[in-house]
Parts: C-alpha cells; sequence; structure tokens
C-alpha cells in the first residue's frame, strides 16, 4: 500500500505539480563539507496535493512507526523498519557506514556531486555499495524532488539548515529528518562532536539506542590522550597555524571564527591568526603575508585542487606563498582524504586530531604510534584492513 501511494505522488510529480527548484539560504556547498552559504534561490516549486501527501503519511501510520526528534527539533514518525533511504546535501556517508561497521546498506539515493568525493577517497573500497547508488541531485543546490520521489525511500535525511529543501521534502509525504550542519544556530561548528551527534540521531532514525556507545567511546579515548599530551606543552612553544580551505582563481579561502578549521585548531592550543575572520572568508595574499602562519594546513581533495608540494615548490598559480614562514620552515601540511574530507566532520574525527597533533609538535608526538592507531581503529570499527599505500595516501603531506 505504501508503494502505491508513493506512486500516486511520483505520477503528480512528474505532471509537473513539482518543478526543480534551487537550495536554500544554508547548504552545503562542497563535496568534502558544509558551510553557510547564499544561493540565488529560484523559482518556489509547488507542493504536491494536500490530500496525496496525507493518503502517504497516512500509510506510514499504518504500519510500526516510531518518533524521532530531529536536529530543527522536529518529530517525525519514521518506519521501525528502513530498507531505503535517501541522503539529501549532508556529508554523513562516511558516518553512515561507521554506523553500520563499514557496510552502507539500504542508501538508494545521494547528493550526486558526492560520488566524486567518494572516488577519491578509502570509503569507496569499504562500503563500494555507495558507488551504486542514485544520484538525486544534478548539483549540490538543485534538489531533484521527482528523482527522489521515484526512489521510493521510507525516510530521507536532509540538512535541516536548508529550510526550502526541508519544505520541498516534506511536502511529499515521506519522513524526512534533519542533520545539523555548520549553518544550523546554537550549535558549535565542532567536527568532534557533531559526528557523534550524527550517530545519535541515526540510532534514533534506525531505533538502535546507545549502539554507537563503544565507538565513541573509543573515539574519546584517542582524542583525551592527545589533549592531554598537547596540555602539558608550555605556551611560548606553541606555533601559530592556518588553515587553507580553498583557492580559486588566485582568491585564497581561509577557516574563520565559526567554522570546523577554527575547532580543530582550537583543540591543537594553537594561535589561530584566522580567528579575527568570520566563517569561510576570502582573504588577500597580503593578509596572508601580514599573519605570517608558523604552520600551514591545506585541505584535502573535494575543496582544494592544490597539495602541499604545490605550495612549498611555489607553483600554484596567481599566488606567491614562498616568503611565509610555514613555507621557509617547510611545515606545510595537506591531507588527501582517509574516510572523508578529514576537516570536516566524519567518523575518523579522532584520528584527524592525533594526525593534526603530529605534525604541529614532532617533538612531543615523537613516540605517538599515529599509523598503528589508525589501522587499529579502521579494522575494529570498519572492519577493514588499511593497505600500506592507502595509509600513504591518507597521510601524504
Amino acid at each position: 500500500m505504501k508503494r502505491n501511494m508513493r506512486a500516486v505522488l511520483c505520477a503528480c510529480l512528474m505532471l509537473g505539480v513539482l518543478a526543480g527548484c534551487s537550495g536554500g539560504t544554508e547548504a552545503v556547498s562542497e563535496a568534502g563539507g558544509t558551510e553557510a552559504v547564499s544561493e540565488t534561490a529560484g523559482t518556489a516549486a509547488e507542493t504536491p496535493s494536500e490530500e496525496a501527501a496525507g493518503r502517504a503519511e497516512t500509510d506510514h501510520e499504518a504500519e510500526g512507526t516510531h518518533t524521532v526528534i530531529d536536529h530543527g527539533g522536529n518529530e517525525v514518525e519514521v518506519p521501525d523498519e528502513i530498507t531505503r533511504v535517501v541522503i539529501d546535501q549532508i556529508p554523513i556517508l562516511s558516518t553512515y557506514m561507521a554506523y553500520f561497521g563499514g557496510e552502507a546498506p539500504y542508501i538508494v539515493g545521494y547528493c550526486g556531486s558526492f560520488k566524486q568525493t567518494i572516488s577519491e577517497t578509502v570509503l569507496k573500497n569499504i562500503a563500494p555499495e555507495l558507488m551504486e547508488s542514485s544520484d538525486t541531485v544534478y548539483a549540490q543546490s538543485d534538489l531533484n524532488i521527482e528523482e527522489i520521489m521515484k526512489l521510493d525511500p521510507d525516510v530521507i535525511l536532509y540538512n535541516s539548515g536548508n529550510a526550502q529543501h526541508a519544505e520541498i521534502l516534506k511536502a511529499s509525504g515521506i519522513p524526512c529528518v534533519g542533520f545539523a550542519t555548520v549553518g544550523d544556530e546554537d550549535t558549535e561548528a565542532d567536527p568532534l562532536s557533531r559526528y557523534g551527534e550524527w550517530l545519535s540521531l541515526l540510532e534514533d532514525v534506525f531505533g538502535e539506542e546507545n549502539k554507537m556507545d563503544a565507538f565513541l567511546e573509543a573515539g574519546d579515548a584517542i582524542v583525551a590522550d592527545v589533549e592531554s599530551r598537547i596540555a602539558g606543552i608550555p605556551e611560548e612553544d606553541r606555533p601559530s597555524a592556518l588553515i587553507l580551505w580553498k583557492y580559486n582563481d588566485g582568491v585564497p579561502q581561509v577557516s574563520g571564527d565559526g567554522t570546523f578549521g577554527t575547532y580543530w585548531l582550537r583543540h591543537l592550543g594553537v594561535e589561530d591568526p584566522a580567528a579575527e575572520a568570520s566563517g569561510f572568508s576570502q582573504v588577500s595574499m597580503e593578509q596572508i603575508y601580514s599573519w605570517d602562519p608558523e604552520i600551514l594546513f591545506v585541505d584535502g581533495p573535494g575543496l582544494i585542487s592544490i597539495r602541499s608540494g604545490d605550495v612549498l615548490n611555489n607553483t600554484v598559480e596567481g599566488a606567491d606563498f614562498s616568503s611565509i614562514k610555514a613555507v621557509k620552515d617547510k611545515r606545510v601540511y595537506g591531507t588527501t582524504l582517509g574516510m572523508w574530507n578529514w576537516f570536516t566532520p566524519n567518523p575518523d574525527a579522532p584520528l584527524v586530531l592525533a594526525w593534526l597533533a603530529c605534525r604541529t609538535y614532532p617533538e612531543e608526538f615523537a613516540d605517538y604510534p599515529l599509523e598503528d592507531t589508525i589501522r587499529d581503529y579502521y579494522k575494529q570499527w570498519y572492519g577493514y584492513d588499511v593497505t600500506d599505500e592507502e595509509l600513504a595516501e591518507m597521510l601524504s603531506y
């Protein structure tokens, strides 16, 4: 019955009741991470008829359901048995995989531009089924509701900060659960806490309370060990550090206050000159010269195409980084991708902090078993043996 009701809605959509539309004012703006951005809104789409949506909702209620309170504060009735999931706009595919211990079942569609990011990660090897899922949007800001309806999902997981997407998705009659991103009010952009919040909400969606406790406790132990080592480092021995978040058409973009980068550097206990900027800020090279960071972290694929070697060799088109201290001292570090872009929320987050600390404080962390920690973590929690080649790529700098 449920499938038939959704078929009715899908038919309505294909007749033009719902037109494609652009994303809202807060959206995911890159394949590897999340941020608050401004987008040009397209023509507002009409919603399915109240009668059709009501029939779908009534049919859901006839099955076993439970109530979930999502990150937007919405009470959502979701089926007790979920076998078809669509993910719109939030980069939680790696977190979803971690939830299922190295697999990514039930996903029938997700934000299409994420597929390129996955192709550059270890995730494609751990959960190859993700590469077989259908795209659900043409780009991150263009919601393809007709295609989502064709996929007939039991639940849609979406960015709770995108009000326009939320309105269209909810009108489909399919249960929609909102996940917080950087753009949500009253939530810190801390990647170490965000992935845990995502896992907790997935527990609610799938009705498996406390399922991820052991996984989160293991991550907390890694974080506590790293932070205890950092705590013993005198303030005068702590360098300044800057994260080059993006670089487009000769214009650098840095992680300012309120972004994931700010919180990574805060956990590291370093001086963060970009904290005086707000959000993901475009800056001039002159500003970077003025900050003159002792360490420069270069973000990975999905956000930026340049690598640390490009900066060190001064081959970045349109920019000359050679005069900053980080380059002179050869303290420019970049990462490709582990499970996802390492500077955004992902289940590797405790490992990311360890990697950052080893690069920032090489003497104090000289005895830290980073490679063994990564291998053990992947084996225990993802059921995957990291190859030497994968590890080398993950830690390239």
